[in-house]
């Protein structure tokens, strides 16, 4: 009798601290639950959703005017090509006969090339007759070259008419920094503006027909690179 006695507190003892240990874990369960924290296991392991937000790099885009340039455009398109970065063009027509291998070149690099007219003409001082026929015989000289027309266009001095029939298929592509390059020699001058301003999903104006600005695009690429930059052509930027 003596030993049932003993057997039935033991088994008492033991469903007591069952009860004890389960009501703990009940508890530790409405606390992770509400607060999205485990206590003493440790956090709650991220989702796929929130590690990708941690690693996606701030994206940018570089663009360049006015080419293509004899000598600074093949320049510039062997230094992007060494830093393995994508940029866009919007070149100007006249300036294409003679240097169609470096507008395949483009093509060839994956840069994005757009129009910047056929003579760098305003296109508010024009007519719709002749705004479309700048903007047609550039993309018809890079189609000719590349296969590819220019979708993208940048409108010289930013000026643009949306009510243009030629241009209903046409995307205009302006830009988020301007550090007015074509003001000065001072290459420094140009990177210190970009770089202080730089920030995601900003577009980047520059010309590719001067030395001093090359040069400091180059400056540019590898100062924002360090800085965790990727480059993209606009239509990567656009189209997100």
């Amino acid at each position: 009798m003596k030993e049932t006695v003993i057997r039935g507190r033991r088994w008492m003892f033991v469903l007591f601290a069952f009860m004890i240990f389960f009501s703990i874990y009940v508890q530790k369960q409405q606390e992770i639950q509400e607060t999205g924290v485990q206590t003493d296991a440790g956090p709650v392991p991220e989702t796929e959703e929130d590690t990708a937000k941690e690693v996606l790099p701030q994206k940018i885009a570089i663009t360049f005017d006015d080419g293509p340039h004899p000598v600074y455009t093949k320049m510039l398109l062997e230094g992007l090509k060494e830093r393995g970065v994508k940029a866009t063009f919007f070149v100007v027509g006249e300036n294409i006969p003679g240097r169609e291998d470096l507008i395949l070149q483009m093509a060839e690099d994956g840069h994005l090339i757009g129009n910047h007219t056929y003579d760098h003409a305003d296109v508010s001082r024009l007519s719709s007759g002749q705004v479309c026929e700048e903007l047609q015989k550039t993309s018809d000289l890079v189609e000719k070259i590349t296969g590819e027309a220019t979708p993208y266009v940048r409108p010289p001095f930013g000026n643009w008419n949306d009510n243009l029939d030629c241009l209903v298929s046409m995307i205009k592509v302006g830009w988020t920094i301007d550090p007015l390059d074509w003001t000065t020699a001072n290459t420094s001058q140009v990177v210190e503006k970009v770089i202080n301003k730089a920030s995601d999903n900003d577009i980047i104006l520059l010309h590719d027909y001067y030395k001093s600005s090359v040069e400091a695009a180059l400056q540019i690429v590898d100062i924002l690179q360090a800085r965790g930059f990727v480059f993209v052509t606009v239509e990567e930027l656009l189209l997100e």
